[in-house]
C-alpha cells in the first residue's frame, strides 16, 4: 500500500538562485522593505562516501532597500546562538564545502556526533540603514562520519512503462548496501518523488538491494508522486538505511531516472446494468470500482463503463467458502453473461483494469478486538443504515487498545487501516483516550472510512456564520459561510468575510441552536465579545480563516491578506506564486494564468510559514492537502470557492480561456 511520508530531498541539491518575481499586493500597494527568502534546500547528508559534494543554499532578493545590499546566512540549532556561514555576500546564494560545514558545526557544542538532528537557517539582508531578516527554515542534517550511506542505481536513465504488461516485474532501482555499525542487521526502506513534491514510499523494509514491482505498481507509484500521467518526467529515488545504531533512518543521495508514464481512462463509476445501482471509483487505486450494495430483490447485471460504452460479465457461480461466506469471484470479460444475485447485502468489486471480480453477501459487519468490550474473543455488531449506505455502534473504547471491522462474524473478510478487505495486515490502534465514541463506518465508496466521535463532543460537521458581513441580506444562516469540523472533535475551521458582529448557527436556520459570545473565553486578536448583546464582533473587516474550539472555548481568526497559485504547473514554479485577487460579487479568489501540464497548491499570504495552504482535489480543497493535478496546458481562469455558502466543499474551478 502506497503511503505518504513527509518531504525528505538529500543535500547536494543545485539551486537556482531566484530574484522573486512573484506579484505580492505589497508591490501595489506599498514600498516598504521587503525581508529576503530562504528558499528549501532540502537537507543535508554527510557520511564518509558524501563528503565531497558541497552544500549550496539559496534565496530571493529583498526588495525596496537603498543601496548596495549584502547577505549574510546564520545556522541555529535549538536555543544556541546563531552562528554566520561562510562570509557576508551580494550573491544570492552560498556554496560551502560539507567539511568546512562540519567544522563550522562542531564549534556548536550541543548538537550531538553521529546522529541525525534539525537546524534553523535564516538569511539576513543589510543595507545603509538596516538589516532585514528572512524567516527561519528548518533543514534536517544526517550527521554520521563513519558511516557510508547506501549508493542507489536506476536500472536505465530512461524507461517507458508498457500499459499491455501490467503484471510484470521490473527491478528499476538497485543499490550498493549502506555500511552502519559492524555486523549490524540493515534494512531499506525506498522513496520516491517528483517535481518537487513529498516522496511516495515504494517498499518498505527490505532486505535485499532492489526494488521489484509489477508495471501498474510503478505507474501508479509515480502518478502519486507527481509525474504526469502519459508523458514522460524526471522521478528521484531515495534508499533509506536502517539499524538499531540507525533507528531514524540514514538517507542515500537521490538517484534521478526520466520514466514515462500510461495514461489508464476509466469513468467516475460503472452501472449496474439491469438495477439503479452504480459503483464508485476507488479514491486509492485506479479502475477498481467497489462499495456495498442493497439489493432489495433479486437482480441480474452486468458492469457498464458508459465513457468506453462497453460491458463486462461474467459466468459467475456462488459458492460458501471454508469460512461459510457466500461468494462470488472471477475473471470478467467483454460482452460477457449478466450477473445474478439474491436480494440482500453485497460488496461488490470489480476491477476493469485487471478484468476481475468479487461479490461477497454481507449478514453482518462488527468490531472486534482488544480496544472493544468484547475484546478479540467476541465482536460488537454494528446496525445498518440502508439510505446512508453506514454501519453504526456506540460503544466504549479502551486507549491503545486494537481492533478491525469484520464481515459475517469471521475472519474471512476483515477491514484495514487503509479502508479496504485484506488478509493478515497490522490491527488498527486506537489512539484517543478510553471513552465511550460514536462510530460510523462509510461502505458506500472504496476506501472504506470509519469516523470515531468522542459521545462528549458536538455532532454536527459544519457549522454557520451568519452577521453583518453578508450581503446581499445579513444575518441569513441559509447563505451563510461555513465551518467544517473534519475529525467530529468539536474543532471548526473555514473562512468568511467578517465586518463587525456575527455568531455561529448550528443549522442552516436559527432553530438549530447557536454559539454566541458566551460559548467563548479566549479569543484572538480583533475579536471581543460584542457591547450589549450576545453576538462576537471583529474590529478589522477583512477576509479570514476561522478556527472555533467548542470544547475549550476558543476563537481564532487569522486575517488572509492574499491567496497565491504555486507549483510546477504555474508559470513560476515552486519558487514564485501567482497572485489570485478577491472577487466580492462572487465570494471566490480568481486569476487568469497559463498552466502547464503538472501540479500546484493554493497558498495563503505568500509564505508556506503561514500555515495555511490548500491542496487535494479542484472539487474538494483541503488543508494541507496533497499536490493538485493539471492534466491539461492551457489559458485558464482559475476561481477558488473557500467559503462554502452553497456547497459543503471548498472547490476550485478551471475554465479554459
Amino acid at each position: 500500500m502506497i503511503k505518504y511520508l513527509k518531504y525528505i530531498a538529500i543535500a547536494a541539491i543545485t539551486l537556482m538562485a531566484a530574484t522573486g518575481c512573484q506579484d505580492d499586493p505589497e508591490d501595489t500597494f506599498s514600498t516598504a522593505p521587503v525581508a529576503p527568502s530562504l528558499q528549501n534546500n532540502g537537507s543535508i547528508l554527510m557520511t564518509q562516501n558524501t563528503m565531497d559534494e558541497p552544500i549550496r543554499w539559496a534565496w530571493t532578493a529583498a526588495r525596496f532597500l537603498k543601496g548596495d545590499v549584502t547577505y549574510s546566512l546564520f545556522v541555529k540549532y535549538g536555543q544556541e546562538e546563531p552562528v554566520q556561514v561562510g562570509g557576508s555576500t551580494t550573491a544570492l546564494t552560498l556554496t560551502m564545502s560539507k567539511t568546512a560545514f562540519r567544522t563550522l558545526l562542531e564549534g556548536i557544542t550541543a548538537i550531538p556526533e553521529n546522529s541525525t538532528f534539525d537546524l534553523n537557517f535564516y538569511v539576513e539582508a543589510a543595507d545603509a540603514e538596516a538589516v532585514y531578516k528572512s524567516a527561519e527554515l528548518m533543514m534536517t542534517v544526517y550527521s554520521y562520519g563513519n558511516f557510508i550511506s547506501a549508493v542507489a542505481t536506476p536500472a536505465e536513465s530512461e524507461f517507458t512503462l508498457d500499459i499491455n504488461n501490467l503484471t510484470e516485474e521490473l527491478t528499476l532501482l538497485t543499490w550498493e548496501p549502506a555500511r552502519l555499525n559492524y555486523n549490524e542487521a540493515i534494512t531499506y526502506d525506498v522513496l520516491v518523488s517528483c517535481g518537487g513534491g513529498e516522496p511516495v514510499t515504494a517498499a518498505t523494509g527490505l532486505t535485499e538491494t532492489s526494488c521489484t514491482l509489477t508495471v501498474d505498481a510503478w505507474n501508479e507509484l509515480f502518478v502519486s508522486a507527481g509525474a504526469v500521467e502519459g508523458a514522460a518526467s524526471e522521478v528521484s529515488f531515495t534508499v533509506k538505511a536502517y539499524s538499531p545504531s540507525c533507528e531514524e533512518g540514514l538517507p542515500s543521495a537521490p538517484a534521478t531516472m526520466t520514466v514515462t508514464t500510461y495514461k489508464a481512462n476509466f469513468p467516475a463509476f460503472v452501472t449496474l446494468k439491469g438495477t439503479d445501482k452504480q459503483i464508485p471509483q476507488s479514491s486509492a487505486q485506479k479502475g477498481l470500482f467497489e462499495c456495498f450494495v442493497n439489493f432489495t430483490e433479486a437482480a441480474s447485471f452486468t458492469f457498464e463503463d458508459g465513457d468506453a460504452q462497453v460491458e463486462y460479465g461474467a459466468d459467475a457461480q456462488f459458492a460458501n467458502d471454508a469460512n461459510g461466506n457466500l461468494v462470488a469471484s472471477g475473471a470478467l470479460t467483454e460482452g460477457g453473461s449478466a450477473i445474478g444475485v439474491e436480494a440482500g447485502l453485497y460488496r461488490v468489486c470489480a476491477n476493469i483494469k485487471f478484468k476481475n471480480f468479487i461479490l461477497v453477501k454481507i449478514e453482518s459487519m462488527g468490531m472486534i478486538g482488544n480496544a472493544t468490550p468484547g475484546g478479540w474473543d467476541a465482536e460488537t455488531p454494528m446496525t445498518y443504515d440502508a439510505a446512508s449506505n453506514t454501519f453504526t455502534l456506540k460503544t466504549t473504547l479502551t486507549e491503545s487498545g486494537e481492533y478491525k471491522y469484520r464481515a459475517n462474524n469471521n475472519w474471512g473478510y476483515a477491514i484495514d487501516g487503509e479502508g479496504s478487505f485484506s488478509d493478515g495486515t497490522p490491527n488498527i490502534v486506537f489512539d484517543k483516550a478510553t471513552g465511550e465514541y460514536n462510530v460510523t463506518l462509510d461502505v458506500s465508496k472504496h476506501p472504506y472510512v470509519a469516523k470515531i466521535v468522542s459521545t462528549a463532543f458536538p455532532t454536527e460537521e459544519y457549522i454557520y456564520v451568519p452577521g453583518n458581513h453578508q450581503t446581499p441580506t445579513t444575518w441569513d444562516p441559509a447563505t451563510a459561510p461555513a465551518l467544517r469540523s473534519l475529525e467530529m472533535n468539536g474543532i471548526y475551521t473555514g473562512f468568511s468575510r467578517l465586518d463587525g458582529e456575527f455568531k455561529f448557527t448550528l443549522a442552516r436556520n436559527w432553530e438549530g441552536g447557536e454559539y454566541n459570545s458566551t460559548h467563548f473565553t479566549d479569543y484572538s486578536e480583533g475579536l471581543a465579545p460584542a457591547s450589549g448583546s450576545t453576538n462576537i464582533n471583529m474590529a478589522n473587516p477583512g477576509f479570514y480563516y476561522i478556527e472555533a474550539d467548542v470544547m475549550t472555548q476558543s476563537l481564532k481568526a487569522t486575517l488572509i491578506e492574499s491567496w497565491g497559485l504555486i507549483g510546477a504547473a504555474t508559470p513560476g514554479g515552486w519558487d514564485s506564486e501567482t497572485a489570485m485577487t478577491y472577487d466580492a460579487e462572487k465570494g471566490c479568489w480568481s486569476c487568469t494564468v497559463a498552466l502547464t501540464a503538472g501540479e500546484m497548491k493554493f497558498r495563503a499570504n505568500g509564505t508556506w510559514d503561514s500555515g495555511v495552504d490548500l491542496g487535494g482535489s479542484l472539487d474538494d480543497l483541503v488543508f494541507k492537502g496533497s499536490n493538485i493535478a493539471v492534466a491539461e496546458a492551457g489559458t485558464y481562469l482559475v476561481e477558488m470557492y473557500l467559503q462554502r455558502t452553497s456547497s459543503t466543499q471548498m472547490y476550485c474551478t478551471l475554465t479554459a480561456q
